[in-house]
């Protein structure tokens, strides 16, 4: 029985008919209770009436309404309509994956954003115990707004259900010999009727991303018999149909997912999901079809594991890794992988062949800390993540005030597990202590594990234990260095007057190098303070190019030199340099918003989009890449886009309206859009002050009120705000370039008249 239009089911009334399958139709409804568009799903009165189907889909229902998980289709109850199971769930804009492969295959960056998703997805179903058995392109949706869901979890069955081993992966509990799933993406033990586990979704994940890079499936045939002899007996996999630009590590991923032993699969969605994502980095792979070439020398510190869960030493076990990071970093003839790349395991389980394979390394250092009073126990491994061999393992059990020892210690064994050869000012750099005074270092690891949150409370938290760690040790030039990077952080972000912060960076920087000139980290503070405040542009220049001579793989000197070349419209120097921070640290967000600053700032803006998408991409929400994908779709004349992304982040403390810019533009043009922007602002109740007036000062311009955006320049240039050094080469302030005043406030700032690319859009 069909459900006609204006048919209410409680506090839900139908709209329209919007799909069927075999287990029931899908109607649009209106949820008039809580005012929202939501889709119904109805069970088939034949499948209502068999108990065990009936008890199926309420198990589903039930199951992945608890999931509660962006990449899974939620349902928000479950009720009873004439005796017929009804689902009641988010209503989906979009269409589904096999609608879109019937235009052909998916560039392979799309694909694999999509597969990341799916894989998350189905990585909480499985912590669950729910395995969802049936995962094809009719069952992941695309929604209108590039996000990615999971339908129909109608196989699977709760962890209630399962006959499983509590230490292994979760087993359905299908009868023998029964065959559930579609033939083409059924694992071999689908096939076969073997029990299944969570592997047999990876296997079908992996079936999926095949036909999303050639369009077409992996394992087919004129009949089922033939699709399954396809699966069971064809033993080449034929890749060659993939992006010719494609990194070559996809084929491995691809292939490890379809392999027919569940063994040597990935054994988790988790590690897929990372593997994946590591291409959309860049970490893992090299374009062109090419298996990357792992370095014979490359390490990857993961983070150390508090093994205790107690909080009071989680700087204790981030700042081990990261001092070991930093020691390692220094030798030349070893690959040391990033931060911001090993800090994604922290908390996560995975294969050492998963983590050879995701993060591009040989081997891995793994470690354990525990703390009992004043006595700390590590104990660290390395490993061959090819064989998955222990190369070296020791324990060490020390007093907490030797803990710099300890840590010396790691770095020197590693040094010589991987026979490096190191040269006599390497072997000092490895035994040299930062400081004299154990209390003011653990004061400094403190200082750099709140440094790492990067939010106004922990900087906050930062400068209180940098300043302590300087009062037990005044000789302690790290922990100037620590001081000065808070200090000019909050003061460009505004969470400290620019009078009060830059001054202050640039005094601690200044002494860090008093102390050691070697610390390429207070290079480029200063460097900083030199731009910002100063205005001083060939001293900045001098830091920042003393800091990459000092350590030539410090990611971030390059990405800032990359924002002072910048404010020259030295563009193409800017984009290298910004580049060049990318492969040393694909992950990091400040790195990658350098890159999106630089195309920006070219004038490059489908490049800059491309940029600031991919790195959504990797950190969902981060309001500087919302912020700049606003930007460049202002700059291209493309609002409706730039209305969808405002609507989505508050920015500065603005809360932006998506109908409201949709309205304005659709009614008003180009003009009533920025006159609605301009009313946002108004309304704004907090936000950064200097942030703001830049804000005003773009949308002014764009409305043609010039005395207005330039008083609100004037302001910024007078407070010697951070952004005031990009005025002259900001396109969005373009239409002020000729006006004398405009020219009067570069001077001010110390710029020299440039004349940047704004016009290029590539």
């Amino acid at each position: 029985m069909s459900l006609a239009s204006g048919t209410r089911l409680a506090q839900y009334e139908i709209v329209e008919p919007i799909g069927s399958g075999g287990m029931g139709e899908v109607y649009r409804a209106r949820d008039l209770r809580l005012d929202r568009d939501v889709a119904i799903k109805v069970m088939a009165a034949h499948i209502a009436s068999d108990p065990d189907m009936r008890r199926r889909f309420e198990t589903e229902a039930r199951a992945v309404a608890a999931l509660s998980h962006p990449c899974i289709l939620g349902i928000h109850e479950l009720a009873v309509f004439e005796n017929r199971p009804v689902a009641v769930m988010e209503l989906l804009e979009g269409e589904n994956l096999r609608s879109r492969l019937s235009k052909g295959p998916l560039p392979w960056r799309d694909a694999v954003r999509i597969a990341a998703s799916v894989a998350d997805g189905l990585a909480a179903a499985h912590a669950r115990g729910i395995v969802h058995r049936d995962l094809k392109p009719e069952n992941v949706f695309l929604t209108a707004d590039s996000g990615v869901k999971i339908l129909d979890f109608g196989l699977a069955l709760q962890r209630a259900e399962a006959s499983l081993d509590p230490e292994g992966p979760t087993v359905a509990a299908t009868t023998p010999g029964t065959v559930l799933g579609t033939f083409g993406y059924m694992s071999p033990e689908q096939v076969t009727g073997e029990p299944v586990d969570a592997r047999s979704d990876i296997f079908a994940l992996g079936c999926v991303m095949y036909e999303m890079l050639c369009g077409r499936p992996l394992f087919a045939g004129a009949t089922p018999r033939e699709t399954i002899a396809s699966l069971l007996h064809d033993h080449v996999l034929e890749l060659t149909a993939f992006d010719p630009l494609a990194p070559g590590e996809l084929r491995t991923i691809v292939a490890r997912s379809v392999d027919r032993l569940p063994s040597r699969r990935f054994q988790s969605a988790g590690d897929l999901a990372m593997a994946l994502r590591a291409l959309l980095s860049g970490s893992g792979a090299t374009a062109g079809g090419r298996r990357p070439r792992v370095r014979g020398r490359s390490l990857a510190v993961l983070p150390f594991v508090n093994a205790g869960a107690d909080p009071s030493i989680e700087y204790l076990t981030d700042g081990i890794t990261e001092s070991i990071i930093n020691s390692l970093s220094q030798l030349s003839g070893l690959r040391v992988v990033p931060r911001s790349l090993v800090f994604r395991y922290k908390g996560v389980q995975a294969d050492p062949s998963t983590i050879g394979l995701t993060l591009n390394a040989r081997t891995i250092l793994t470690g354990r800390v525990t703390q009992q009073g004043d006595l700390v126990s590590i104990q660290a491994e390395l490993v061959d993540t090819t064989s998955e061999a222990q190369l070296w393992g020791e324990q060490f059990r020390q007093q907490l005030t030797d803990l710099m020892g300890v840590q010396q210690e790691i770095a020197w064994q590693i040094s010589e597990a991987l026979r490096l050869k190191l040269t006599g000012e390497q072997k000092k750099k490895l035994r040299r202590r930062p400081t004299v005074d154990p209390e003011a270092y653990q004061d400094y690891l403190r200082g750099r594990y709140h440094w790492n949150k990067w939010t106004p409370d922990s900087f906050r938290r930062a400068l209180e234990h940098f300043g302590r760690a300087i009062e037990r040790d005044p000789m302690y030039a790290a922990a100037y260095a620590g001081l000065a990077d808070t200090l000019g952080s909050m003061a460009y972000y505004g969470f400290l007057e620019a009078k009060d912060g830059f001054p202050r960076s640039k005094a601690a920087a200044q002494k860090a190098l008093e102390l050691d000139s070697g610390v390429a980290e207070a290079h480029v503070s200063l460097g900083l303070a030199h731009l910002f405040w100063d205005h001083d542009w060939p001293a900045a220049e001098r830091e920042f190019r003393t800091a990459i001579e000092l350590n030539p793989q410090f990611a971030t000197a390059h990405a800032l030199y990359a924002i002072y070349l910048l404010t020259l419209a030295r563009s193409e120097e800017a984009i290298a340099e910004a580049r060049t921070a990318q492969r040393l640290d694909p992950l990091s967000l400040l790195i990658n918003m350098s890159v999106c600053w630089a195309l920006h700032f070219a004038g490059r803006h489908e490049e800059a989009i491309r940029e600031a998408q991919r790195t959504l991409d990797l950190t969902p929400g981060y309001p500087e890449a919302a912020q700049m994908l606003l930007n460049s779709y202002e700059a291209l004349g493309r609002f409706e886009d730039a209305a969808r992304i405002a609507g989505k982040q508050a920015y500065c403390g603005v809360k932006f309206d998506e109908q409201a810019l949709l309205q304005a533009y659709r009614v008003g043009g180009t003009a009533g859009y920025w006159k609605q922007r301009l009313e946002s602002l108004n309304q704004a109740a907090s936000g950064n002050s200097s942030m703001i007036d830049y804000a005003y000062a773009v949308v002014h311009a764009h409305l043609g009120e010039t005395e207005h955006s330039l008083e609100r320049l004037r302001r910024l240039v007078d407070a010697r705000a951070g952004g005031c050094v990009f005025i002259a080469v900001d396109p969005c302030l373009e239409s002020l370039r000729e006006h004398p005043e405009f020219k009067a406030l570069v001077r001010q700032v110390g710029l020299p008249t440039v004349s940047a690319p704004h016009t290029v859009s590539r």
